[in-house]
């Protein structure tokens, strides 16, 4: 099957449905592997331990929204290991 770089998928449940689609990500990540897949390919990924989670609510009259993102990065972010350089113009404080 071939690897893709992103996945989309939107559809109209009912709330049982939905609680499955949450605990079956749920468990997913408690394993460190979520897989989504269609017909044109497979994408795979792999949380780390630490994640960065937003979470979004609004009521909006006839609409209202539970946003959730969850994001992480599969390689530490390299950060300097000296301070920076600053420069003072001579006489000023």
């Amino acid at each position: 099957m071939k690897s893709k770089t992103k996945f989309s998928h939107d559809s109209l449940l009912d709330r049982q449905s939905t609680q499955e689609l949450l605990v079956t990500l749920a468990n997913a990540i408690n394993k460190g592997e979520l897989a989504f897949q269609e017909s044109e390919g497979e994408l795979v990924l792999s949380p780390q331990q630490l994640l960065q989670v937003s979470l979004r609510a609004s009521d909006e009259g006839d609409k209202q929204e539970v946003e959730v993102k969850i994001k992480w990065r599969t390689k530490e972010k390299e950060l300097s290991d000296t301070p920076p350089k600053i420069k003072t113009k001579a006489g000023k404080r």
